[in-house]
């Protein structure tokens, strides 16, 4: 018997604003990605993806972000990116979708694909994993730190150096801050 689940993805996602680099034949090309999870990515700016079914290679780099909701003020302020590794990983996966292509001039254009991953090594899938777990865990810790505003003097000053380094903008205004993070939260699992 089949368990009913409250979200509609298979995979948890979480945001991943990184560099992809994908072959096709002898050619090697570079697109922006948008969010990651075990089952596949979002890419955005793509120049040009492979039509075929054939399983397309590709190399993303995943840095490996410690759990923040333990840190302190003082150690967060000293966090770098820098003190982390970053796992570069190879690994295969095949256009599901194309997004924003109307007509044949637009294929001309830069376009977001949907990727599934085909052919996943299991160190790239640990990493994956491990990579979506821990941004969730954060992105939770600066949601709630939002909320808690006021109950911390300090936890404004965490909470937009914790959105520094999850790669939002920390001078924006809260409000518009809470709404991006609360919409990256929902897309986790929901939309």
């Amino acid at each position: 018997m089949k368990t009913k689940r409250d979200y509609q993805r298979l995979y948890l996602r979480a945001p991943y604003n990184e560099p992809v680099l994908y072959v096709d034949g002898d050619f090697v090309f570079k697109a922006r990605s948008l969010n990651i999870s075990e089952g596949g990515l979002l890419l955005d700016q793509v120049p040009h993806f492979p039509e075929s079914n054939d399983d397309v290679p590709l190399m993303i780099s995943l840095r490996q972000m410690p759990l923040f909701k333990n840190f302190t003020l003082d150690r967060l302020k000293l966090y770098s990116p820098e003190m982390t590794e970053n796992i570069v990983v190879r690994l295969k996966s095949s256009m599901v979708r194309k997004f924003g292509i109307e007509s044949k001039a637009e294929q001309a254009f830069t376009s977001r694909v949907g990727l599934r991953f085909t052919d996943v090594p299991h160190q790239a899938e640990m990493a994956i994993k491990e990579y979506v777990k821990v941004f969730s865990s954060n992105l939770i810790y600066l949601q709630v730190l939002i909320d808690s505003l006021n109950t911390d003097e300090q936890n404004i000053e965490k909470a937009r150096l914790l959105a520094s380094i999850l790669g939002y903008d920390r001078d924006q205004k809260i409000s518009i801050l809470f709404k991006k993070v609360q919409h990256d939260y929902q897309s986790l699992q929901w939309l």
